[in-house]
């Protein structure tokens, strides 16, 4: 799917609320996300070219935090937590973000020249990380694991500019 992203724009509903939709939502953020990260370490890379592009970042990771926890209050929603469980501090969401990243690697790996020696690695951690979120998703379900909506108050828009780094160089 990711692939065929590289030569058309992804047919995405971000109207849909389904869990299935909003994990495909933020496949397609993290997709945007990876390659304009690419482009800014770009040799040649003008100023004005890292600058447009840090602010598309910035308005790509908000909407990346945003689904994130959309896919996790969808489920808190469908799973009612079992307050009594034992919390698992890392979310579903946070997991299939992981996940989603995890196969772009996969596939920018995958087309690498000359062949990455890497890809049976990165394939082994993908079956790893996958069948944990089955087991997680599986434990909550039978009410033997809670998790809570971790909020990150992350808003590049709402953010106001902090000079305490820009004093130690000074």
């Amino acid at each position: 799917m990711a692939l065929a992203w590289h030569c058309q724009e992804p047919e995405i509903s971000w109207e849909s609320r389904t869990i299935a939709a909003m994990a495909l939502q933020l496949h397609a953020i993290n997709f945007a996300l990876w390659h304009h990260e690419d482009a800014v370490r770009r040799p040649g890379a003008d100023d004005h070219e890292v600058a447009r592009r840090k602010r598309l970042i910035d308005d790509l990771n908000d909407r990346r935090n945003a689904a994130i926890e959309g896919i996790d209050v969808l489920l808190l929603d469908r799973f009612k937590p079992n307050e009594t469980a034992r919390l698992h501090t890392e979310t579903p969401g946070t997991i299939v973000d992981r996940l989603s990243v995890l196969a772009l690697r996969i596939l920018h790996t995958e087309k690498a020249i000359p062949p990455n020696p890497c890809l049976a690695l990165l394939d082994e951690q993908y079956d790893e990380l996958f069948g944990g979120l089955e087991k997680l998703l599986a434990d909550i379900q039978g009410g033997d694991v809670r998790f809570k909506l971790y909020r990150q108050f992350k808003a590049a828009g709402q953010r106001s500019y902090c000079a305490l780094f820009e004093r130690r160089n000074a």
